[in-house]
């Protein structure tokens, strides 16, 4: 558990970037980019990354009560979930990554994209994940 804990940490800043900026940039409530639909473009990365997908941001609660942001989005096709570890803000030239992602030799798929909420403009790097049958 203790090794989770600051992976937890990590995700949890990467996750804060999108939430804090957004509703600093336009006094939106928290959370306003939850449920709004975010499109990925210009992407790349291992075969089979589509160049394009529609995503919306989706938070998770820990058994302790903790809620996190944006933690994954979920395809609005219903074909996987993209959880990013490398976030950076084009506009402000804020990044953020969690500690030692860049070391495990991951496939990356890497997308532009814009908020639909304050209009800034990011790049995400992470982890595209299709969802299996059930």
């Amino acid at each position: 558990m203790k090794r989770l804990r600051p992976f937890l940490a990590a995700l949890a800043c990467v996750s804060a970037m999108a939430a804090t900026t957004v509703a600093v940039a336009h006094a939106d409530p928290p959370n306003s980019n939850f449920g709004a639909t975010w499109t990925f473009t210009d992407c790349t990365g291992p075969p089979g990354t589509p160049s394009t997908f529609d995503a919306v941001a989706r938070s998770f609660t820990t058994p302790s009560g903790i809620t996190f942001g944006a933690v994954n989005w979920f395809l609005t096709s219903g074909t996987a979930t993209f959880q990013p570890f490398v976030v950076t803000n084009l506009d402000t030239g804020f990044s953020n990554s969690i500690a030692g992602f860049a070391h495990n030799d991951l496939p990356l798929v890497t997308c532009n994209v814009t908020s639909p909420v304050s209009g800034f403009h990011y790049v995400f790097s992470g982890i595209l994940s299709p969802v299996g049958a059930h």
